[in-house]
C-alpha cells in the first residue's frame, strides 16, 4: 500500500556547515525506500543531488477552509510539496497532507505536482519537526483520512517497520566530513 518512504531531519551543525547549508528550517533526505520508482518528489531535488525540505509556517502562504487549517507546511522555497494536518491532538507526531491539485501554480505557472494531485501523504514527526518522515500512497487522496487512523491506530507499523529497513541514503552528507 505504503509506495514510498522518504526520512528528512535537520542536519548536525558541522554537516550542514561543510555543506554550506544556512537554513535552520531546512530539512535533507536522508533515507528513502522507494518501491515502485515514485517520482512526485523529485522537482525537491537540487543540483548537488540532495532532497530537501523548509518547514514553515503554512499560514504565511496556504489559503484553505477555515474550518481545517495546517500549522505547517513542507515547501523548498518555490514549490510547496504539502500542508501537514495534524487533526488528533492526543497523537501529535501524526499529520496527512496531499499535493495541489490546481493545474496551476498562484504564479501561473504549470504546477509540477499535478499528476501527483490524487496521492495522499502521511507524516510521523517529532516534537520541534527536526524530523520528518513521509510515508507516500499513491491514489490514496479521497481516503487520506482513513489511511491517517489506520497510522494512529498502528496498523501501518509492520510495513513501516519494513520500508525503515529496506530504506538506503539518498545523499551521502558524511563522505566527506
Amino acid at each position: 500500500m505504503i509506495t514510498a518512504y522518504f526520512k528528512f531531519e535537520s542536519l548536525a551543525d558541522e554537516v550542514r556547515a561543510k555543506h554550506g547549508i544556512k537554513a535552520k528550517g531546512r530539512l535533507d533526505c536522508l533515507a528513502y525506500t522507494n518501491l515502485t520508482g515514485y517520482t512526485g518528489l523529485t522537482d525537491f531535488i537540487n543540483a548537488k543531488r540532495q532532497m530537501y525540505l523548509y518547514k514553515i509556517p503554512a499560514k504565511e502562504f496556504v489559503k484553505s477552509n477555515s474550518k481545517r487549517l495546517a500549522e505547517w507546511a513542507l515547501s523548498n522555497g518555490k514549490l510547496n510539496l504539502s500542508s501537514i494536518y495534524f487533526e488528533d491532538i492526543d497523537y501529535p507526531e501524526y499529520g496527512y497532507g496531499y499535493p495541489n491539485a490546481n493545474r496551476l501554480l498562484s504564479n501561473g505557472q504549470p504546477n509540477p505536482l499535478f499528476p501527483y494531485r490524487n496521492d495522499c501523504y502521511l507524516f510521523i514527526t517529532n516534537q520541534d519537526l527536526t524530523t520528518v518522515e513521509i510515508l507516500v500512497i499513491t491514489n490514496g487522496r479521497n481516503l487520506a483520512g482513513a489511511y491517517y487512523q489506520r497510522l494512529i491506530d498502528g496498523e501501518l507499523e509492520s510495513e513501516l517497520e519494513q520500508l525503515r529497513a529496506q530504506a538506503k541514503p539518498f545523499f551521502d552528507y558524511w563522505s566527506s566530513l
